[in-house]
């Protein structure tokens, strides 16, 4: 669901802007950074269009950046002007990565990290599939933990991590309910900050230091996932690749295992099929214990990773066997972060895999349609049920398992049942700030257009138009 369109007048289509919004946005952008002085006449956008202009730097970036958060997918400033060369390439996820080996180069890398990635003028390309595997595979084992004891700074006391970790996990609760947007981002990488420089700058003994640490690999993660979740593939994988430094630094494998297999999900979605695979692997070879829901969440992240390889049949195998192994519930000693992983999200996750599927084959699309329908009708439904009940727990999961569900009853000519599907999607969006699930409703609008002779189709359009124009 990542195709766009070319060019500059098509992504201001598709955001539905003209070149004064465009400019204004990025005035805004300019001002909210401090560079009033850059910022430009209202009319400047208009040769951007009629001509092809491109501006100088750094308006090409900024103007990625603002269609970025409009559209809730990742724009580049080649996108924007393909006919001008490439322009300025910033650096990869997994760049030096390998020049690591002590865990305060990880500690520095993220408070850089969380300095520069919310700014347009430190772009992060996505990294390519075989670069991301070798990082995980090759790179990011050497780091030593040691605590701290230097004259002069104060000690970081038991009672302030107790606080801080409940804060983090109210946070991880926050976003799987309602998603990454802006001011999620802002307010997290704000607080991953505060705890590094509790980590570079105060004492603690190394009881505290893991604690510490442990915080900052699960914030990481976090960032990892919202930066995702607004469609910055660049940021996503390398605020992952440092948790997962950090992680195996404290010999924290299980939480090393599923920054690697949030990594292959990413990946996924990025396009490397095949690397997402070997990444999934790589998860589970990391993976230190029997803890069926740890299995079966990276048995998950296997199966989509084998859908969008196209693999049917380690697909279902990794699917069933994720299905099994969640069956049996929690052992004592489980991992926490994975409360949310339930046999309904898993079946939707499955479903999801099965339209994604279905979209790279022609022989057996209807029956992969079909199966897919069953998984996700069920999620939705109980979504809905929770809603009715009192507002759904994991509504940014609702909004996601909507847009698929709709996508392949529009390919099955399902009308009456993808318009229910929708409505439930954007009954949810009050609820969720995920541009990646906007970005998803946003690209089935043209297939809805494409059916708009149909009087349910016809009638529903105006509602849909309006619940994204406010989104």
């Amino acid at each position: 669901m990542r195709d766009t369109p070319a060019g500059l007048a098509g992504l201001l289509q598709l955001a539905e802007w003209g070149p004064r919004q465009l400019v204004n946005a990025i005035n805004m952008r300019l001002s909210s950074q401090g560079r009033e002085r850059l910022r430009l006449d209202p009319t400047a956008g208009y040769p951007w269009i009629q001509r092809g202009f491109r501006p100088r730097p750094p308006i090409p970036d900024v103007a990625a950046a603002v269609l970025t958060d409009r559209l809730g997918f990742s724009v580049t400033v080649e996108q924007l002007w393909p006919n001008h060369g490439p322009a300025h390439r910033g650096r990869s996820a997994a760049t030096g990565l390998d020049a690591i080996t002590h865990l305060d180069d990880l500690v520095r890398e993220l408070s850089q990290l969380a300095t520069t990635s919310p700014t347009p003028g430190s772009p992060i390309e996505d990294a390519s599939g075989a670069d991301l595997t070798a990082a995980v595979l090759d790179q990011l084992r050497g780091a030593v933990l040691v605590a701290r004891n230097r004259a002069g700074h104060e000690h970081v006391l038991p009672e302030q991590v107790d606080l801080i970790e409940a804060h983090v996990a109210a946070l991880r609760r926050l976003d799987d309910r309602h998603g990454g947007g802006t001011l999620s981002l802002r307010y997290v990488t704000a607080e991953l900050r505060n705890v590094v420089d509790l980590v570079e700058y105060a004492n603690y003994d190394l009881v505290t230091g893991r604690r510490l640490l442990a915080i900052v690999a699960d914030l990481a993660q976090l960032l990892g996932w919202l930066h995702f979740d607004s469609s910055r593939y660049g940021s996503a994988e390398r605020y992952l690749l440092l948790s997962i430094g950090v992680g195996r630094a404290l010999g924290a494998r299980d939480r090393a295992a599923n920054a690697i297999g949030m990594l292959s999900y990413v990946s996924s979605f990025a396009g490397h099929g095949r690397q997402a695979v070997r990444l999934a692997e790589a998860a589970a070879a990391e993976c230190p214990t029997k803890d069926p829901i740890l299995r079966a969440r990276l048995l998950g992240r296997e199966a989509t990773a084998a859908a969008a390889d196209g693999d049917l049949a380690r697909f279902r195998r990794c699917a069933a066997q994720a299905a099994e192994l969640l069956d049996r519930g929690p052992s004592p000693d489980g991992s926490s972060f994975l409360y949310y992983l339930n046999p309904m999200q898993l079946a939707a996750e499955a479903g999801q895999g099965l339209v994604v599927l279905a979209e790279q084959t022609t022989a057996s699309r209807k029956r992969l349609l079909a199966e897919g329908i069953v998984l996700l009708a069920g999620s939705v439904a109980d979504m809905a049920a929770r809603s009715e009940a009192g507002g759904p727990a994991y509504a940014r999961s609702g909004l996601l398992h909507s847009t698929f569900l709709a996508q392949a009853q529009l390919r099955c000519g399902d009308l009456a049942e993808a318009v229910r599907a929708l409505q439930t999607g954007i009954g949810l969006l009050p609820m969720v700030q995920s541009p990646r699930g906007r970005n998803y409703l946003r690209q089935l609008r043209p297939a809805l257009a494409r059916r708009s002779r149909s009087p349910i189709i016809a009638e529903f359009l105006p509602q849909f138009d309006e619940a994204l124009s406010t989104a």
